[in-house]
């Protein structure tokens, strides 16, 4: 088997190229090249559904020199037939099977945009706030600072008597007078958690629809509370999904808190214009069961996958997707989280996702891996 190392797409921070401080560049992160047949069900894929992830793909990445061929013919394939679109794909991109540490095999969850309910002031019930970015949150770019474990980029955090410290926990925050500004107030707090593990939302308010975006986190690392629940035994084994979590949490609201607070990172939020999907990291808005949030120290972003996985239900999950995002949980070579759109049947879709499965990465033809990024 020929594998190649495709090491600027693996985040090892700089500390761990030269003291060895955990990653081994040769495994985290192969790939090999592969026939169009190597992919499962290629040919039944309606990429017509995949090209408006392609367009706004280019938004993003057209005028770069490795993605101009690609993108200026994605603008000639307006009305084009999927038997179109795949020859024009197979003209110009090749496929590689990604492996890490020896596996081709990964674990696949999906989410969603956030259903909610509030208003742009308080009252009524609507007494929960959904916040902004603080200012007196500070970034911190260590990139060049081989921190502990390993890790290098930007830390979050606060500055107090001259010392940077690390930014306030969820709970903290919620009982503490925050100095973030309010950008919503909604009437449940349950689905305010909800709307911090999403990233992005829309509120319904007395005046129409509000979109929220990512705009930051507290820096703190996510922990999920399903597990936790189930560890405690309010959940019975199986059903940590999140559907189950929200009907607890809505049942039980005198334990809830405690519960929501175990989840230390908190998210802030800004308003987006109005558009036909939220924001992804990439930039560009998300198109439902075709855009992917991966881990970018190893995929990145605006890359085009070919997933290979399945659905809760267990129908197969076979076409091409677009890595147009990215999540504090989403985490290793293989791993991605499956944007299914907005809606209770999109929550449903998922809050109970998680597969195993793999998937692949298309290039651009005539570029080596590490000069296609």
């Amino acid at each position: 088997m020929h594998l190649m190392r495709l090491s600027s797409f693996i985040g090892i921070c700089l500390c761990a190229l030269l003291a060895g401080c955990g990653v081994s560049e040769d495994k985290a992160f192969q790939l090999q090249p592969v026939s169009y047949r190597n992919l499962p069900n290629w040919r039944d894929d309606d990429l017509t559904q995949a090209l408006p992830a392609f367009e706004k793909n280019c938004e993003a990445l057209g005028l770069r020199d490795e993605w101009k061929t690609f993108c200026d013919g994605i603008k000639r394939l307006k009305g084009a037939s999927s038997k179109q679109i795949r020859r024009f794909v197979e003209s110009t991109m090749t496929p590689y099977a990604v492996y890490s540490y020896g596996s081709d095999k990964g674990t696949f969850t999906g989410y969603y945009e956030s259903s909610l309910k509030g208003a742009r002031q308080k009252g009524d019930k609507n007494i929960y706030p959904i916040y902004g970015l603080p200012p007196d949150l500070v970034m911190l770019d260590t990139r060049t600072v081989c921190q502990k474990g390993g890790d290098t980029g930007q830390r979050v955090g606060r500055i107090e008597n001259g010392r940077f410290l690390p930014y306030l926990k969820r709970d903290e925050i919620n009982e503490a007078t925050c100095k973030a500004p309010v950008v919503m107030w909604v009437d449940n707090p349950v689905d305010a958690f909800i709307l911090h593990i999403q990233g992005s939302g829309r509120v319904q308010t007395p005046d129409g629809v509000v979109h929220l975006g990512y705009a930051g986190n507290n820096g703190h690392e996510f922990v999920g509370i399903g597990s936790i629940m189930a560890g405690q035994g309010l959940l019975e084994n199986g059903k940590a999904s999140m559907p189950h979590i929200r009907q607890w949490l809505n049942e039980n609201p005198q334990k809830a808190t405690e519960l929501m607070n175990k989840n230390p990172r908190y998210i802030f939020f800004k308003e987006l214009p109005q558009a036909d999907g939220p924001l992804g990291a990439l930039g560009v808005s998300l198109t439902p069961k075709r855009s992917l949030a991966v881990d970018t120290r190893f995929i990145p972003l605006g890359s085009l996958m070919y997933l290979d996985t399945t659905s809760p239900d267990g129908e197969k999950i076979q076409h091409l997707v677009v890595a147009q995002d990215k999540g504090g949980a989403i985490k290793g070579g293989i791993r991605g989280d499956y944007f299914w759109g907005y809606g209770e049947e999109a929550f449903q879709n998922a809050g109970r996702m998680k597969s195993q499965g793999r998937y692949f990465i298309l290039l651009p033809k005539g570029k080596e891996p590490l000069a296609s990024f």
